[in-house]
């Protein structure tokens, strides 16, 4: 919800008021010496509490008893009564039409106040479950994410690591080796599902939890390792080529989250140990 701009609170809550005042009694006018169509004329301040200020629609207010008076002693019908009663009503309308901005501007306040609260918390969540440097989910959002997961018969849990990062890192500087960690992330949530969990797990080290069977799981993550190793990385203008180790274990429901991360890490080592850049299934 954006706050009314100024402009459009002198257009709808003065102007455009301003402009009924003046249309109600040309119309009273052209009918004769009469009053009859003043009293409509008491709707014209709650008009103005709808859009202005409390502020402007007191002004509103004013203009609109000053505009039924003057218009009463110049095109009176003798009523004089009748005249006064419409002057007092329009004048207590008018009070309730401030009351009624003031309590309107206020809500508005209010719920401004609520919106920009609830956006700063969101922000600070994502800030909490996010991993800053490649905008993944961090462990905290991992495992939030987690926790909202509908449990299914079919769960995989994948570790990968960056086969080369060390070497990136030694050759090029850390900043180097930043940008790598950004790529490999990139291609990681480009050639995954979106129902896919995908978080940077701690250093060079990223976690997938996927809510299918093992078989399909690694189908998947052969087509994204291929991706990954098939075309090269250009990091600061040199080009790298870049592989992956990774450790797969499928997640039953006998298994614990810390037990089948286990497995997944094991197997993990065991690509690495093998000479990387390869695909390792706990048994």
């Amino acid at each position: 919800m954006k706050p009314r701009s100024n402009w459009s609170a002198i257009g709808l809550g003065l102007l455009i008021p301003i402009l009924l005042i003046a249309v109600i009694l040309s119309a009273d006018a052209a009918e004769g010496p009469k009053t009859a169509y003043v009293g409509v004329l008491a709707v014209v301040p709650m008009l103005a509490a709808v859009f202005a200020s409390p502020r402007i629609t007191a002004l509103v207010a004013l203009i609109t008893w000053l505009a039924a008076f003057a218009f009463g002693h110049l095109a009176t019908d003798g009523n004089v009564a009748a005249q006064q009663v419409r002057l007092i009503i329009i004048a207590l309308v008018g009070l309730a039409a401030v009351g009624a901005a003031y309590l309107r501007l206020r809500r508005e306040r209010t719920l401004m106040k609520a919106l920009r609260e609830a956006a700063t918390a969101e922000t600070l969540r994502q800030q909490a479950e996010s991993d800053q440097l490649t905008g993944l989910r961090n462990r905290h959002g991992l495992l939030t994410a987690l926790a909202d997961m509908t449990d299914r018969e079919s769960r995989t849990v994948t570790i990968i690591d960056c086969d080369n990062l060390k070497s990136v890192n030694d050759r090029l500087g850390h900043l180097a080796g930043d940008h790598y960690l950004q790529a490999i992330a990139g291609r990681l949530a480009g050639g995954l599902s979106k129902e896919d969990l995908v978080a940077r797990w701690g250093g060079d080290e990223f976690l997938v939890v996927q809510q299918i069977s093992l078989d399909d799981a690694l189908h998947a993550m052969t087509r994204m390792q291929g991706a990954v190793h098939d075309s090269s990385l250009s990091v600061d203008g040199t080009m790298i080529e870049a592989s992956v180790s990774i450790g797969m274990a499928d997640w039953p429901a006998s298994m614990t989250f810390d037990e089948v991360v286990s497995a997944a890490d094991h197997a993990m080592y065991q690509a690495k140990s093998a000479g990387g850049n390869r695909i390792v299934t706990a048994p």
